[in-house]
C-alpha cells in the first residue's frame, strides 16, 4: 500500500472511482488502493455468526447505564461494571467489546470473568 499525501488533489478523499481506485483514511493516514469487489458467501454458518453479534449487541444495549448508587442488582446488567472489568484485559479493549467477547464465548446473558482474558505481549502473539 502506497503513502500519499492529497490523494486525488485533495487533503482527504474516500471512496470508490470508476470501479478502478477506492480511497479510504486508516488511523489518520491517507490511502489509495486498487478497487476489488467484496464477496458475501452468506453460508449458514455466516448467517448464525451474524445472528449471534446481532444478540449481543441487542444484550448491550438492553443493559442500564450506570449502577445505582444503591449497588443494588447484578453486576453483570450494567455497562459501567463491564467498562470497569475491560480496564484490566490485555491488550485494552472497551467495555462494549469485552461484553460481546463473552456473550459470544458463554452464550446469553454473559457473566464477568473472575480473571480477564490476557494475550501474551510479543509482536506476533
Amino acid at each position: 500500500m502506497a503513502k500519499v499525501s492529497g490523494p486525488f488533489m485533495s487533503i482527504d478523499a474516500s471512496g470508490t472511482i470508476y470501479k478502478s481506485l477506492t480511497a479510504s483514511i486508516w488511523k489518520g493516514r491517507n490511502y489509495i488502493r486498487g478497487y476489488f469487489r467484496p464477496t458475501n458467501p452468506n453460508t449458514d454458518d455466516q448467517k448464525v455468526q451474524r445472528a449471534l453479534m446481532a444478540a449481543s449487541v441487542a444484550g448491550w444495549q438492553a443493559l442500564v447505564a450506570v449502577t445505582p448508587a444503591s449497588g443494588a442488582g447484578n453486576d453483570e446488567l450494567y455497562k459501567d461494571k463491564w467498562n470497569v472489568a475491560a480496564r484490566d484485559v490485555y491488550p485494552p479493549i472497551s467495555g462494549f467489546n469485552y461484553y460481546v467477547m463473552q456473550y459470544c464465548l458463554q452464550g446469553s446473558a454473559p457473566t464477568i470473568p473472575a480473571i480477564a482474558p490476557k494475550k501474551a505481549k510479543t509482536i506476533h502473539g
